[in-house]
């Protein structure tokens, strides 16, 4: 027989938020540290791994002697400092770059701290796993990942150690336990021991992982089973029982030489209510993201090009990568917990928006944005700096709203016939459409600002700047082509997308080309009965997706908000007995896409609110961390920024900016926006009427439709980061009206982040290939063309920018920026 070596793997499994708040989870893993320390000095054998960075900073600044204390210890190599992640995040919802920079974070705290990065990520309780984590943590340096879920039922393995492979061709050497989970119970040790012996003579592998420790609020190892394991190794001497350590383990499993299986795609799902488990969260988390993304890119681009420093957001990086966690952003913890970390995304999303208009200001500043001066006393017009935060050009239309003047116009009771002018950057005029303004504080009699629509074209990271005023006389530009002009009541139509929506029907009637898009009804919206707690009900019952349709809502309200030569707009309200659900679709003048801005008033117990589309749904691609992934209908699954669906006929593109539970069913394709379930509500308990439902109250949020052809991915990017404008003094400048800082060849290449170096010293540049094309990449930068070499299909590549005396070096690089 073969010898057997069985690795005590001593965790203690630390939600920092969950049944608790941030200040008590925090303050328990300095605790459970302290606690595990003193165990080892009263048991010399025993070993602990613990991985998050955010821990360890907590540890060190409230209580350096401890922290001195874990030191020693992973000196010693009894204490395995593994992830490599500032927390454990979820491991399906946040955005590529997330997953980066939750690696960047973690391992080069873990560098400057103990002088050596983990190569083993660990992800005790992450709710299922996407397919491209394996490229994302290769190109964090780690070799290994050891996991606990989803456990046998749900996805079974031939081993328990495997090659994890991502569409990129990186792989990591992955195990999951053969028995049980991260933990076990006070009195669980024997029973582990015996079952985890019975399972290892059914595999050919030699080294068995065994982890134990009490852990669902830190916990770990406790001294009755550490005597239960001294007392079973006694009592099997032909067992090699050692406390070990998950690099220990991974280590020896590849040392052993046996032929491992190669696992590849995505493994899930599991507790698949997550995905839509508190809206009003995820909806703040993908806002905060998305801004925070934007404001970096804007600042170090705009900042390296005026030779200034560029700042940084280290606090708020750690603010997002924080709610991130798998108990936070996937929708499972307390109420009370959620109100402090809704509070701290809005101050992520208050200082991304200071580092933007800072950026942006400063630009102006050495742009030239002068603009006409008016006879008289008649107000000058406004310098509009318009900027694009994308690496390639954007065409399409913005919405600017100004004031044309300090005091009211003299058009009263005229206000369409105010006189607009907007100029681009080489004095052309622009064609327009006035929309109503924000306020209602005004009125036709006494009115100063008006807002318009404008086609406008972006170069790629760059600016243009616009002059928009009141100007007597002035004559707006005709437009070529088709408006989106006024239709019969309850129709919009931009020539190619036409929208329809009557009252008393049970959707809206969507048409592309004079095809009907989707069948039935249309675009509807029902709620379904979903009796379960925050995790969702058994795997079983959400691959039905949920189908007891409890209401079908109806059209109560149509209303044409606007109509003109460049968009028209429908207001329709679908309503039941005590909640609904406000779109206004949008059709602009060419623009092969719905848009549409939603806003709901939720008021719902043990339901869930879908969005649903017949359209014959055989499949669909789904935008997801690392890579996109196809999958055949197969229940409730989480998605991205973008749905690819894959109709008998036609596909259809859907994009959001806060949305990520998905499902095919029956040839329909459902988007969940919110469920009715209790904080932390646990199985498919009833929530007391005097406990809170979550979500109820009002939810907003966009999303568009599209053809599903090539340009989705770039209409998911500016969907959820558009170009952004600000009215700026009007002066001289060196720099032109117009102008590109920045742009990737090819179109392939996404761009993930420019951002300051971790030690301070130049730039990082991360993409990732998206059309399964390797190819070399070549990047734009201030005016000059660099060659930055060949980028792996679905591949992650990371550069290091440096200024020197002579220009900008690129050195290729990896996600810990070595």
């Amino acid at each position: 027989m073969k010898k057997l070596t069985f690795h005590l793997i001593g965790n203690a499994h630390l939600d920092p938020v969950w049944l608790w708040d941030w200040r008590e989870g925090m303050n328990e893993g300095l605790i459970t540290c302290r606690t595990i320390l003193d165990l080892m000095d009263e048991f010399e054998e025993l070993t602990f791994i613990r991985g998050e960075s955010a821990i360890y900073q907590h540890i060190e600044e409230h209580d350096p002697k401890t922290f001195r204390r874990i030191v020693k210890q992973v000196e010693a190599g009894r204490w395995d400092v593994v992830g490599g992640t500032l927390i454990q995040p979820d491991t399906n919802l946040p955005a590529t770059e997330v997953f980066a920079r939750h690696f960047a974070c973690g391992q080069n705290y873990f560098l400057k701290k103990f002088g050596k990065i983990a190569r083993v990520a660990w992800a005790a309780d992450s709710f299922g796993h996407c397919a491209g984590l394996p490229g994302i943590m290769a190109a964090a340096g780690i070799t290994g990942f050891a996991f606990t879920r989803p456990m046998a039922d749900v996805l079974p393995l031939e081993k328990p150690a495997f090659w994890w492979e991502g569409p990129s061709g990186a792989r990591v050497l992955a195990y999951r336990p053969p028995v049980g989970w991260y933990g076990t119970n006070r009195d669980e040790m024997p029973k582990r021991l015996d079952a985890s012996l019975e399972a290892a003579r059914k595999c050919d592998l030699e080294n068995v992982g065994v982890f134990y420790g009490l852990g669902n609020h830190g916990g770990g190892p406790c001294r009755q089973q550490l005597r239960e394991i001294r007392k079973w190794a006694a009592a099997h001497p032909e067992i090699k029982v050692v406390h070990s350590g998950l690099h220990r383990l991974l280590d020896v499993l590849r040392a052993e030489g046996k032929e491992l299986p190669t696992h590849r795609g995505e493994m899930n799902f599991t507790l698949r209510g997550c995905y839509a488990s508190v809206a009003k969260f995820k909806f703040a988390y993908r806002k905060a993201e998305a801004a925070l993304f934007r404001s970096e890119r804007t600042e170090s681009t705009i900042r390296s090009a005026l030779s200034q420093p560029v700042n940084s957001a280290p606090a708020e990086w750690d603010t997002l990568l924080f709610n991130s966690f798998h108990d936070i952003l996937p929708g499972s913890s307390i109420e009370p917990a959620y109100d402090d970390q809704i509070a701290s995304l809005g101050g992520v999303l208050h200082h991304a928006q200071r580092i933007e208009l800072a950026a942006l200001n400063a630009l102006a500043q050495q742009v030239d944005t002068r603009v006409a001066q008016p006879e008289g006393d008649h107000p000058s017009a406004n310098a509009v700096l318009a900027w694009n935060p994308h690496p390639f050009p954007y065409r399409g239309y913005m919405e600017w709203e100004a004031n044309l003047d300090y005091r009211e116009l003299p058009y009263k009771g005229r206000p369409d016939e105010v006189p607009l002018r907007v100029l681009d950057a080489s004095g052309k005029a622009l064609p327009l459409q006035s929309v109503p303004v924000e306020n209602l504080f005004e009125s036709p009699d006494w009115f100063w600002r008006k807002r318009v629509v404008v086609p406008v074209e972006l170069p790629p990271l760059g600016w243009s700047v616009f002059e928009y005023g009141w100007v007597e006389g002035a004559a707006v530009p005709a437009t070529a082509g088709r408006d989106a002009g006024a239709t019969p009541p309850g129709v919009i139509d931009n020539g190619i997308y036409q929208v329809r929506a009557k009252r008393g029907a049970f959707g809206v009637e969507i048409f592309r080309k004079g095809k009907n898009v989707f069948g039935g009804a249309g675009l509807s919206a029902v709620v379904v009965e979903d009796k379960w707690g925050s995790w969702g009900g058994p795997d079983a019952e959400e691959a039905k997706t949920l189908s007891q349709v409890l209401e079908r809502w109806r059209v109560v309200r149509v209303e044409t908000l606007e109509h003109g030569p460049h968009r028209a707009s429908l207001w329709v309200r679908l309503a039941g007995k005590q909640s609904w659900i406000e779109l206004t679709f949008q059709l602009y003048r060419s623009r092969d896409a719905v848009d549409v801005s939603a806003r709901l008033l939720w008021n719902e117990r043990h339901a869930r609110l879908k969005l649903v589309m017949p359209m014959q749904a055989g499949s669909a691609e789904f935008d997801v961390p690392g890579a996109p992934v196809r999958r055949k209908p197969c229940g409730e699954v989480p998605g991205g920024r973008w749905v690819r669906v894959f109709g008998k006929t036609q596909k259809l593109g859907f994009a959001s900016d806060s949305l990520y539970c998905f499902a095919c069913h029956n040839g329909e394709f459902h988007a969940t926006v919110a469920r009715g379930s209790g904080y932390a509500l646990g199985g498919g308990k009833p929530m007391p009427p005097w406990r809170p439902a979550v979500d109820c109250g009002e939810l907003k949020f966009r999303f568009l439709l599209n053809p599903g052809n090539e340009a989705l991915p770039v209409l998911a990017q500016t969907l959820e980061q558009p170009p952004v404008s600000i009215v700026v003094p009007a002066k001289a400048g060196r720099l032109p009206r117009a102008g590109s800082l920045a742009a990737l060849e090819p179109a392939g290449l996404q761009l993930l982040a420019i951002k300051k170096a971790e030690d301070e010293k130049g730039l990082v540049l991360r993409v990732q290939e998206t059309e399964g094309k390797s190819g070399p990449a070549t990047l734009n930068w201030l005016g000059k063309k660099i060659k930055m070499g060949v980028v792996a299909a679905h591949g992650i590549a990371t550069w290091r920018l440096r200024q020197r005396q002579n220009g900008w070096t690129v050195q290729r690089s990896d996600i810990v920026e070595r």
